[in-house]
């Protein structure tokens, strides 16, 4: 199966990542912040959010006869009739999702009147801006839509589309810079990745698998990084920055006294992305890498939840050290496929570390392999494809995961790498 141009590997597992991608925006986030309105609030918001209607003109984005290269001019037809984000806020009053999952009832449990008119909701289900900040073509309950990635188009709407304007220029006058691997890692992970414990336990729920470069790719993405190997240091980029939230969540959950089951929750995500991220680390931060994830175990173990907070906060803090690093890096076909290498080679330790750390890694494998085999010169193996795709087959049931198979599985697909 395919889309956009991307393998997508996994029976039942193959629609996760546009379900998770769009799970809260489809009717469920599987990931939320917290309670703050932190995930479209990072630029001034004395510039307006001019609304998805003002980039809609048949000679602006909406364009139903798309350009062959980017931007294609049809951005704003992908998003409304394909992409996830725009059912974002409709999901808050939709009672009838496949989930089974209750938008009213987890507001009645949070004592929230009305989900769809709460700041709590509409942080992540839309862009929440002051009345103020709101265009006259702004509708909330357009939902996840271009502002929210973008910024408030106010001062850069009309000269973006001048002749020789640059994106620069754009950023000066108030657009967020998402060609910046770094500062689209921290957009996206202000929704997809942590989500407080008060809203799990009212019945929202929790994310425990989100990939920045597999998710992307399957958004449908409306854009092209420029470079070969450019979705290589998106992948680097995404797992720190994923790394350092689920470092902060395990941190917050600790301190704030949560049940055993979220506590334990948070420390297989901070396990996951570790088991993988390390392998893009120097070999000194690695091995402390490596320590600090052993000793949170420990504790977490002993239930020392102070000891909890403090360890998850070191990662935290290392991983905001890292991703900039990461951001800064390039990439060739070698260090892509060194990277593929490292991490099969470590097959029986990621295996061991729990089905988090094995669906992080095999997102990271298919998505590097997709980058590898698509490079000039370089075409997809079939025996390697099959390989992937047993691979999902092997975590496609968290309850049922068996770590000798999944390790079997990644050897298999490594002697297939070429």
């Amino acid at each position: 199966m395919r889309r956009g141009g991307v393998m997508l590997r996994r029976g039942a597992y193959a629609a996760l990542a546009v379900l998770i991608l769009g799970c809260l925006l489809s009717g469920v986030r599987p990931g939320s912040v917290t309670t703050t309105p932190r995930a479209h609030a990072q630029a001034p918001t004395e510039l307006k959010y001019t609304g998805a209607a003002s980039c809609a003109a048949s000679n602006c984005h909406g364009s139903a006869k798309p350009k062959p290269d980017y931007p294609k001019l049809n951005e704003n037809i992908v998003w409304a009739q394909k992409d996830q984000h725009a059912k974002a806020y409709a999901t808050l009053t939709n009672e009838k999702l496949k989930s089974g999952v209750s938008p009213s009832k987890i507001a009645r449990e949070l004592k929230l009147t009305k989900a769809e008119a709460s700041e709590r909701c509409l942080t992540c289900h839309a862009v929440n801006v002051p009345a103020a900040a709101r265009g006259p073509k702004f509708d909330i309950t357009d939902g996840v839509f271009c502002d929210a990635c973008h910024g408030p188009a106010e001062k850069w709407l009309e000269a973006h589309a001048e002749k020789g304007w640059t994106h620069e220029q754009s950023v000066k006058l108030g657009m967020y810079d998402t060609k910046n691997f770094l500062l689209r890692s921290e957009k996206c992970v202000s929704c997809h990745l942590s989500i407080d414990q008060e809203l799990v336990a009212a019945g929202h729920p929790d994310l425990l698998a989100f990939e920045l470069a597999t998710f992307s790719a399957n958004m449908p993405p409306h854009w092209r990084d420029k470079g070969t190997w450019a979705d290589t240091k998106v992948w680097a980029t995404g797992q720190a920055i994923l790394l350092r939230e689920a470092a902060k969540q395990l941190a917050s959950r600790a301190k704030s006294g949560v049940s055993a089951k979220l506590l334990d929750d948070a420390l297989r995500k901070v396990q996951g992305h570790a088991a993988v991220v390390k392998h893009v680390l120097a070999p000194e931060a690695a091995k402390a890498l490596g320590q600090d994830v052993a000793a949170l175990v420990d504790l977490v173990t002993k239930g020392d939840r102070a000891g909890v907070t403090a360890g998850a906060s070191k990662i935290a803090a290392a991983m905001s050290q890292e991703a900039p690093r990461l951001a800064g890096r390039d990439w060739d076909q070698a260090g892509t496929q060194k990277l593929m290498q490292s991490l099969t080679g470590d097959a029986d330790a990621i295996a061991a570390a729990g089905v988090r750390a094995a669906e992080q890694a095999a997102m990271a494998l298919d998505r590097l392999y997709n980058i590898y085999s698509k490079a000039p010169g370089n075409k997809p193996d079939k025996a390697a494809g099959e390989a992937l795709d047993r691979l999902f087959a092997a975590i496609e049931n968290p309850a049922k995961y068996d770590a000798k198979q999944f390790a079997a599985e990644v050897k298999a697909f490594e002697k297939n790498l070429k």
